[in-house]
């Protein structure tokens, strides 16, 4: 059972999926007031009366995480297409939540952009609070998985400064630019973590990798963010993604008109589309 949620009739809701079928909680004792609730309550979902949802209805993105962490360069096959070297520590940048997406949802490219990227990943979701996690108690806090597209503007992250940097504010949180869903698939369902990621462009594939290729598995990345902040259940960390990318391969950049398709075994399939920037 998988936790989503929709829109029905112009409101939100919490949902579920499973095995195909989408349903809604119909006892209000039980209803989860948001997603974070349901995460919070999941063993007790679990039993609770639903309905199947049999009209129309629309997906949003299946929470909004009260924090995001994404990791640079953390597949192996990806450092190697960048020519970056193999870090010590994971090194994190972060998105907010203007950038986030549905499944079925518009990317918007801005005006003057040539070098818009996808990156296909997967979403690690907090169940659990905690600070100074030991690596080896850090699954415990992870509640499940989803998929996120970590769409990138090249133009002006890799402008950069020879002091400062790479442009990660402006080159990784354009509006639109954090595609994520189409739900989240517990844990114990991807037991123990491993999983597939392929990327499609206009149904051709573009990536293709294995978290086997991962630098630093999630228990590693949830340990490090621990040494300094608090994560609540609802946030979210990634997993970085594999090689393919069209920046260091084929320069065959985004354009409005074209479909992302992110596959991940066990998780399923997040679709978006990207569109030119009307405003």
């Amino acid at each position: 059972m998988n936790l989503l949620t929709v829109e029905i009739g112009g409101k939100r809701e919490v949902a579920v999926q499973e095995k195909g079928r989408l349903y809604r909680f119909v006892e209000p004792d039980s209803k989860p007031a948001d997603p974070v609730d349901a995460i919070r309550n999941w063993d007790n979902l679990l039993n609770a009366d639903r309905a199947e949802i049999s009209g129309k209805y629309r997906y949003c993105v299946p929470l909004v995480p009260g924090k995001m962490f994404l990791p640079a360069v953390n597949f192996r096959s990806h450092s190697s297409e960048t020519s970056m070297p193999k870090l010590d520590e994971p090194y994190f940048f972060t998105k907010f939540s203007h950038t986030l997406v549905p499944h079925g949802g518009e990317v918007v490219k801005p005006r003057g952009i040539q070098r818009m990227d996808y990156e296909g990943e997967i979403g690690i979701i907090i169940g659990k609070r905690g600070k100074y996690i030991r690596e080896e108690n850090a699954m415990d806090h992870v509640f499940g998985y989803t998929i996120v597209d970590d769409v990138s503007l090249r133009d002006y992250q890799n402008s950069g400064h020879p002091v400062y940097g790479k442009d990660w504010v402006l080159g990784k949180n354009a509006d639109t630019a954090l595609p994520m869903g189409p739900w989240i698939v517990p844990k114990k369902e991807i037991e123990p973590f491993h999983a597939t990621i392929q990327t499609y462009v206009n149904g051709k594939l573009r990536q293709n990798g294995d978290t086997d290729d991962m630098i630093f598995g999630p228990a590693r990345l949830i340990s490090r963010l621990s040494m300094a902040i608090t994560l609540e259940p609802g946030d979210l960390i990634s997993t970085g993604t594999p090689s393919g990318v069209a920046e260091y391969g084929s320069k065959e950049y985004l354009n409005p008109g074209d479909t992302v398709e992110i596959t991940v075994s066990g998780i399923g399939t997040l679709r978006h589309t990207i569109v030119a920037d009307s405003s």
